[in-house]
């Protein structure tokens, strides 16, 4: 081999290995690292529930940058970097746990609220008080059964006795703007199907119009009349009947509209 030869080829491959050591580290790491806190710093609720970790996500990241600069090989930038994602992705998973539980605190205030502001049967005199059955909590929301005495037989105008209840109502709901509400009536099984479910819809659209009358959105309440499916009690008898004949006001857990109502389901 010529000495000119032998020159070029120990030129080359000192070439080779400059390339090699002054060649970036790859950026599959790290650039999943820096996606993941750009995501994390995107969620203002990160930096107020979990700033401690996001904080530890950017060290991490300082850490996986440096090692990448220095040259110290691809297994310390990985690490560094995988483990910056990782916390950057437990900061994201705290923040969102600590505003579902914020929105479960908020929402069960709201409820006792509700329920501390709704006059029920016997909590108030007769003229101030919303004649209410019960206050049930379910998987739809806060359900209000408003008793029988809501209506004179055959009639759809609430009487006195309940307008004043539903200002309480009305109430809540206003100072709860996310809330939704659903207003479904119901008859005993006496008369035709046709003419029950017209006058339990009726009855609804009275309620619903009454709530709406005191400065709840239109677009919150739903109103429907269920004649005399769903009873609670054997229309066999007076007593029966009575509490067949009812309004059932949901108030939705949370800003989505009440569920619908199962098929069969009491």
């Amino acid at each position: 081999m010529t000495r000119s030869i032998l020159v070029a080829t120990l030129t080359a491959g000192l070439l080779v290995l400059v390339a090699c050591e002054t060649a970036p580290l790859p950026e599959g790491e790290l650039s999943r690292a820096r996606a993941a806190i750009r995501d994390a710093d995107a969620d203002p609720n990160v930096a107020k529930y979990a700033s401690t970790e996001i904080e530890r996500a950017r060290r991490l990241l300082a850490d996986a940058e440096q090692a990448s600069q220095q040259r110290r090989g691809h297994d310390a930038t990985e690490h560094y970097a995988y483990l910056a994602t990782q916390m950057a992705r437990i900061a994201g998973q705290r923040s969102r746990e600590q505003v579902a539980l914020q929105r479960v605190a908020a929402g069960e205030t709201e409820r006792q609220h509700l329920i501390e502001t709704l006059p029920t049967s016997g909590a108030a005199p007769a003229h101030e008080s919303l004649p209410v059955a019960h206050l049930a909590e379910t998987e739809r929301g806060l359900v209000l059964t408003l008793e029988d005495g809501t209506f004179d037989k055959d009639r759809a105008v609430i009487k006195p006795a309940a307008r004043r209840g539903l200002d309480a109502l009305a109430r809540f709901l206003n100072e709860n703007p996310g809330r939704r509400v659903q207003i479904e009536a119901f008859t005993d099984a006496e008369g035709s199907s046709v003419y029950n479910l017209e006058l339990s819809q009726d009855r609804a659209d009275a309620v619903a119009m009454a709530v709406i009358d005191r400065g709840v959105t239109p677009a919150r309440v739903r109103a429907i009349g269920w004649g005399e499916k769903y009873p609670t009690a054997s229309n066999d008898d007076e007593g029966g009947r009575g509490k067949n004949r009812r309004v059932e006001i949901t108030v939705s857990n949370g800003d989505a509209a009440v569920p619908v109502r199962v098929v069969n389901a009491p």
